[in-house]
């Protein structure tokens, strides 16, 4: 599966898991962990290449929205408490890494 399947076959209102679970048919989550260092840079190098050019084609498309004239970005998958989004007072917890952050969100922000 590619990343225009992944768009396509996310039902309208997914669960974690079912979101993790295609995003598993794009690319073997658990393999990124153990990727050199080199490699997991050009993946990442990719991703954000193709998150900048996602939010250009919105604002190019007028999608985008603000809250109090500050840009928001929407996302709707699984929370993954990484060191720029973790609240502050949380150390770094590896538990996302084994679950792709399915369920992280409670364990940071309750229900």
């Amino acid at each position: 599966m590619n990343l225009s399947d992944f768009a396509k076959q996310l039902p309208k209102n997914f669960t974690e898991q079912e979101f993790v679970d295609l995003m598993n048919q794009v690319i073997d989550l658990k393999t990124i962990v153990d990727l050199p260092a080199a490699e997991r840079s050009a993946l990442f190098n990719g991703v954000q290449y193709l998150v900048d050019f996602i939010m250009l084609a919105q604002e190019a498309n007028g999608e985008l929205h603000t809250h109090q004239g500050h840009p928001v970005v929407d996302y709707g998958g699984p929370f993954i408490p990484h060191f720029l989004v973790r609240p502050e007072g949380f150390e770094m917890d590896r538990t996302a890494l084994e679950t792709f952050g399915v369920g992280a969100a409670d364990k940071y922000f309750g229900d």
